[in-house]
């Protein structure tokens, strides 16, 4: 495999991971939350820490550094999820800004400007690094990883409960549904999720820097895919963000600086003309059938 196949490959499966973690909370709940990159930085910096402070292993540190994610977002969720709409956009969006200057002023954890490198030759390496190849079969594992689980969420009770909320939360109650507690466990499992490709990803990039690791524009790609592809599914992202990768890819190549513009149009086109995206995601929870009603008797009495 080339390098700039591998490279192209790492890249759709990386988005893949981080649109379905967006899509366990945007998706099946309805919470739009622009602060997915913050689990995302949260989750590569902990693998980096672990590496290098810690001296562990990369395969010991990527599920640790996930469930750093995860408890963040659980620190997060208990206020934030408590607002609706605009406002939990709006606080998602305050919250991953804060957790990036927090980590620009935390030059000790972070290395700020030069960053943290993880070590990668050399006696103080404690895991030899995967290469191109190596690099894609990885992010391929994790992508199929959460597609599953997203597929297996959107079976269960846990999923059921989402689109509910999704749907009417005012009347979740009404059918048995904790409201708040359900939310929080889709927020915790979207972080770690997020946590998980970012782990993966500091150890590719070697270099980690806030920029790198908080970068906005991981949030708007990935939401554009669950958008086109289609919310709520388990196989819309993974569309999404096949043809988002290619369009990227083909601008990239032609014209760079027109590529936000390109993202912005093809964003809009999507909520305009594909509002359910191309799997036609969104579709409403079916809620389950009761017993039927009884038949009434000829003197007017209901059958037992």
């Amino acid at each position: 495999m080339s390098p700039w196949l591998a490279g192209t490959l790492t890249n759709l499966c990386l988005y893949i991971v981080v649109a379905q973690s967006w899509n366990l909370i945007g998706g099946m709940a309805g919470y739009a939350s622009f602060g997915q990159v913050a689990f995302y930085g949260v989750g590569g910096y902990a693998v980096a820490l672990l590496m290098l402070d810690a001296s562990l292993s990369f395969w010991v540190a990527l599920p640790l550094g996930a469930c750093a994610a995860g408890a963040y977002g659980l620190l997060l969720g208990l206020p934030l999820l408590r607002l609706r709409g605009e406002y939990f956009a709006i606080a998602t969006l305050v919250a991953a800004a804060a957790t990036q200057a927090l980590a620009a002023w935390q030059p000790d954890f972070t290395g700020q400007g030069s960053g943290l490198t993880i070590t990668t030759v050399g006696m103080r390496q404690t895991t030899p690094y995967l290469g191109s190849g190596g690099f894609a079969l990885l992010f391929a594992c994790l992508a199929i990883l959460s597609v599953a689980l997203v597929a297996g969420v959107g079976r269960s009770r846990l999923g059921y409960a989402l689109r509910v909320i999704r749907d009417d939360e005012r009347l979740a109650g009404a059918v048995g549904v904790r409201a708040g507690a359900t939310k929080l466990r889709a927020f915790a499992l979207s972080a770690a999720l997020a946590g998980l490709a970012g782990g993966a990803s500091a150890f590719r990039l070697i270099t980690v820097t806030p920029g790198q690791m908080f970068n906005p524009t991981i949030t708007v790609l990935t939401i554009a895919m669950v958008v086109v592809g289609g919310a709520g599914t388990a196989f819309g992202p993974v569309i999404g963000a096949v043809l988002l990768t290619a369009l990227t890819t083909g601008v990239d190549a032609i014209l760079p600086s027109s590529r936000n513009l390109v993202l912005a149009l093809v964003i809009v086109g999507a909520v305009l003309l594909v509002p359910r995206g191309l799997t036609r995601g969104g579709q409403p929870a079916r809620l389950p059938a009761g017993p039927p009603p009884p038949r009434p008797t000829r003197r007017g009495a209901l059958s037992p």
